[in-house]
């Protein structure tokens, strides 16, 4: 039997061994003939054997020494502190966000190596891949608003109660383009929806957007239609659609899909925002929330939006839009209660981000 053959029944080691021990009684050549291998790999064991005793009858690594295209250690240093600060992120969020200079599958396996991937929950359906409809769209023809509870973000919580931070986000997300506008609300009712609606209406027609070619979509919540228990009378919200002569559509109950878009911006701002920053006041909340606002319209690339950005998407609908559309601060909506109930809706040029003329 030889060398290569007796070496996938036995013990490598105790057969390497066995032949070192021979080759120092009977040389080289000899041992090389009983275990009908070569001289050579009779002199590679024994050169080991001498110089680290039996470590040396052990396999060695056959990894290269030096490998030219290796990811240096400080990069995956950084790209691995860079997932463990944003868990939610892939390689190709992190590497466009960050410009990381290395491939999607080095930054993949560097977070697969440091044990960092995110299990994902298997989806019960496969959803319609509806980007082919939505590019049939104009910008800001379909609009869908929703409301987030902001109370169950750990991060978010303890800040919301020591700093009296906003518990609601009302959020607007423009299907076409997949641009943002959003405001905060302590309380989840009918006239902060109502606030909010008129504000984002007036931005939308101070760019020049037709409101009557605007179709505002909600869910059934009573921040919009009102109580389920009144009898008669329409909501503050519809009457504020009603005065821009804005369509309004509801979805059906238990629909969840059909706000899809604005749902995925609640989670993204979870992700990349709620989760992630700190603040000392709400001066500073309001000012990094809207720095993240600019941020989301104006440089992240959606990758379901063919790595674009809402106002690249809006550039290539040959739209006449300023992309001055999507700069909107965020407010506290119930700051502006007394304007809302003296009568016109109008956003003003002046300091104050929100004012009522009657």
């Amino acid at each position: 039997m030889v060398y290569y053959d007796m070496i996938r029944g036995v013990s490598k080691f105790d057969l390497r061994l066995r032949m070192v021990e021979q080759a120092c009684k009977v040389g080289i050549t000899q041992t090389a003939r009983e275990f009908k291998t070569t001289r050579i790999t009779v002199r590679k064991w024994l050169r080991r054997y001498k110089k680290e005793g039996l470590k040396g009858l052990e396999e060695h690594s056959r990894a290269p020494k030096y490998i030219p295209h290796k990811t240096p250690k400080e990069i995956e240093e950084r790209v691995t502190q860079l997932r463990k600060t944003h868990p939610a992120w892939g390689p190709d969020r992190l590497k466009l966000h960050y410009e990381l200079s290395i491939s999607t599958k080095a930054i993949a396996r560097i977070i697969r190596q440091a044990g960092l991937v995110r299990k994902r929950k298997r989806k019960w359906k496969k959803q319609r891949d509806l980007r082919e409809i939505k590019k049939a769209l104009k910008p800001f023809q379909f609009i869908q608003i929703d409301t987030k509870d902001l109370i169950d973000i750990e991060k978010y919580w303890p800040q919301l109660r020591e700093l009296h931070l906003p518990r609601y986000e009302f959020t607007a997300r423009d299907v076409r383009t997949g641009g943002e506008w959003y405001a905060y609300g302590e309380t989840k009712d009918s006239t902060n929806a109502a606030i909010f609606g008129a504000y984002l209406l007036n931005q939308l027609k101070l760019y020049g957007v037709d409101p009557t070619d605007v179709i505002i979509q909600t869910d059934n919540g009573s921040e919009y239609i009102g109580s389920v228990l009144k009898k008669k009378g329409k909501s503050a919200f519809v009457k504020v659609l009603e005065s821009f002569k804005v369509k309004y559509a509801r979805i059906p109950p238990r629909a969840c899909t059909w706000q899809s878009d604005v749902e995925a911006f609640h989670k993204i701002v979870e992700d990349e925002f709620y989760d992630i920053e700190d603040y000392k006041d709400l001066a500073e909340f309001l000012a990094k929330s809207y720095a993240y606002e600019l941020y989301f319209n104006f440089k992240r690339k959606n990758r379901y939006r063919r790595r674009k950005t809402p106002i690249e998407i809006l550039g290539e609908t040959g739209s006449s839009i300023s992309p001055q559309v999507f700069n909107l601060p965020p407010i506290i909506l119930d700051n502006f209660l007394d304007d809302f109930i003296e009568g016109v809706y109008h956003v003003g040029s002046s300091a104050i981000p929100f004012t009522i003329i009657a």
